[in-house]
């Protein structure tokens, strides 16, 4: 598909947001800090957009925002580690490899939402060009603000999100006798020391909800308008609209029955495909999960998943079985919620770990 006709947009709100110096190479680093931003998403395979029952769905599809009627405050910090076969013999902190942090605040109602949030990745350089009884990585940190608006009727919503922030990326060297401590220090509270090399980016989208008692259908598209770096113009790019569109599908059985009792067994299927004109990046994704609910906020939740690549030149549907499977439990007491998630990618050794604690009213 060729590019169409470009249409360029300023909007002084926005790009005094996102003054703009190029950003700098860690692109899959930033994948993997937005992944921690939703670990019941990541449980289940990291599909959801039409997913629309819980208060962090508009994250994965911005018109799911209008689907929870009260106001929401949520503040959350989750921690997952990449672990890449077994440590070296010589490795000084053996249990860190790969750490990814994330911490969130969120203010929200049916409307409007307005999400903080910080995250790193650590990523392990060659143990011998590291000081004695030390690990030297390369701290991949993001610091972001989103605003999503949303609007619907009884079945049908849209949603609207603009998100932008800045890109560090810095050598930090974390201690045998004080791994824990280096690692809280170097990597958030010296973050923005002048060492670092920085960018600021910019994405925005815009997404379509349809339900109907238990299925409901998403489309979406992370790419609706792209920063220009160099003019700090908004540029609306068909091709790249295109390139970002994703459809999802969900079933989901009642959370009420008929006489508006909770039922005890709730059961969430999705199936979602990202990226349709990206030839690289198209993936389908698919998520199960079965919540068993006591009260309307205790209930417990397992959940797994399946997500692979699937370029342009492959069959839609024909799985290789080259993806990654995906594991995890949740559940809510009171205000207080936990997430765990295990993701083990079916062509390497590697294998994702993470847990997430969140607290809302």
């Amino acid at each position: 598909m060729g590019k169409l006709h470009r249409i360029r947009y300023t909007i002084l709100l926005l790009s005094g947001l996102c003054l703009a110096s190029p950003l700098f190479a860690a692109i899959d680093d930033t994948d993997t800090i937005a992944r921690y931003s939703d670990l019941r998403s990541l449980a289940m395979g990291s599909a959801g957009i039409a997913l629309s029952e819980v208060n962090g769905s508009f994250h994965r599809n911005p018109a799911a925002l209008f689907r929870r009627e009260e106001p929401l405050f949520r503040i959350g910090a989750r921690y997952g580690e990449l672990i890449v076969g077994s440590p070296e013999a010589n490795d000084p902190i053996p249990w860190i490899q790969r750490p990814a942090t994330a911490f969130e605040m969120l203010f929200s109602n049916r409307y409007v939402a307005l999400s903080l949030g910080l995250g790193n990745v650590l990523d392990q350089e060659p143990l011998e060009l590291n000081e004695a009884n030390s690990k030297a990585f390369t701290a991949y940190n993001d610091s972001r603000i989103q605003m999503t608006a949303a609007y619907g009727w009884e079945h049908i919503s849209v949603g609207l999100f603009a998100r932008g922030g800045n890109r560090t990326q810095r050598d930090v060297v974390i201690r045998e006798g004080s791994a824990v401590a280096d690692y809280i220090t170097r990597t958030y509270l010296e973050r923005y020391d002048r060492k670092s090399s920085d960018g600021q980016f910019f994405s925005s989208g815009v997404g379509l909800l349809l339900s109907y008692q238990w299925v409901s259908i998403g489309l979406l598209t992370n790419s609706l308008f792209n920063l220009d770096y160099e003019t700090n113009e908004l540029i609306l790019d068909g091709a790249d609209v295109f390139n970002g569109a994703a459809i999802g599908l969900a079933f989901t059985s009642p959370v009420f029955d008929r006489n508006n009792e909770l039922n005890r067994l709730v059961v969430n299927g999705v199936f979602d495909v990202t990226d349709l004109g990206d030839s690289d990046k198209r993936a389908v994704r698919f998520g199960l999960e079965g919540k068993v609910q006591f009260l309307s906020n205790l209930w417990a939740a397992l959940r797994t998943g399946y997500a692979e690549h699937r370029p342009a030149g492959q069959a839609l549907f024909g799985l290789s079985g080259t993806g990654s499977l995906t594991f995890g439990a949740g559940g809510r007491i009171g205000n207080m919620g936990i997430d765990l998630g295990v993701e083990i990618p079916l062509d390497t050794e590697a294998v994702a770990i993470s847990a997430g604690l969140t607290w809302g009213m």
